[in-house]
């Protein structure tokens, strides 16, 4: 659809302030689809207007916001390659970090957001507090309590960076279970190992499923049924070796439930987004949800 003001009989003009605020309602009511479809409108109507590479640039985040993380980095390269002394420069590259970042990708977010740290120094304490939670999402409490550290007092971000930078050192002293401790455990003995983990269930299914096949397999031999008995053991093996497995992962699924469960209680959720202010430009949104 188009923005038409008539003129004449016969005769509609696209006007480009009408053009882009048109495609900024669609963003604003969360139909992106067709805000993108808008803003593209705008750029090949009005190739040389000045809100060109803002359009461009809301282009990347409606894709950002539908998780279309490939089509949203193009979009904010594309912006930089245009211009990459311009006032969306680094908010274009602050947003490719996110863009990782949303994706389960910190390593590759971590990237990007150095960059915005060293190259763009108002939009530093945004990067560095992105920066914290990616280096959480790697389990790297101590890199993480060191960038929050670095958010500066001023900041909207200082009072929540530095209660955070206290609260992700306790990532080192979480309740872990040791996978090498379950599986000797259940090596030992089948079961102790999940019991271990307090999984006292899956012990007792696995302490009765060994145990009878074991005291089956000795009876078969007891009794003269050597094959019977040989199949029996095998699948006594099978069951054993699996018992030590299922300790061992299921020490590796408690960590990171233990993990989880702790970046959860901090309630990390800081949704960082640009959105457009119209005529006045462009502005960082931060939004927490505690």
């Amino acid at each position: 659809m188009f923005v038409w003001t008539p003129v004449l009989a016969g005769e509609i003009v696209i006007r480009s302030g009408e053009q882009m605020d048109f495609a900024r309602s669609y963003m604003i009511k969360g139909q992106y689809d067709r805000a993108v479809g808008e803003f593209e409108r705008f750029i090949h109507f009005f190739p040389d207007d000045p809100e060109v590479e803002e359009a461009r640039y809301l282009i990347g985040v409606c894709h950002l916001k539908q998780g279309h993380y490939k089509a949203a980095k193009e979009a904010f390269a594309g912006v930089m390659q245009a211009d990459p002394k311009g006032p969306l420069a680094g908010k274009a590259l602050l947003m490719i970090g996110e863009s990782y970042y949303e994706q389960g990708l910190a390593g590759e977010g971590e990237i990007y957001f150095r960059q915005v740290i060293a190259e763009y120094p108002h939009l530093k304490d945004a990067a560095l507090y992105r920066l914290g939670w990616g280096k959480l999402a790697q389990n790297n409490w101590l890199e993480a309590s060191e960038a929050f550290q670095k958010v500066e007092q001023g900041s909207p971000f200082y009072d929540r960076a530095q209660g955070l930078a206290l609260e992700s050192l306790k990532g080192r002293d979480l309740p872990y279970k040791d996978p090498a401790s379950a599986g000797v455990l259940a090596a030992l003995l089948p079961g102790l190992g999940h019991a271990y983990l307090s999984r006292y269930k899956s012990a007792a299914v696995a302490f009765l499923l060994n145990g009878l096949f074991a005291w089956a397999a000795v009876e078969s031999f007891h009794e003269d049924h050597d094959v019977l008995g040989g199949i029996l053991t095998f699948l006594e093996i099978g069951w054993y070796s699996g018992n030590i497995y299922s300790a061992v992962n299921g020490a590796h699924k408690y960590n990171r439930k233990v993990q989880d469960d702790f970046r959860d209680s901090l309630k990390k959720d800081l949704n960082l987004h640009l959105f457009s202010s119209g005529r006045q430009g462009i502005g960082v949104a931060l939004t927490f949800r505690f």
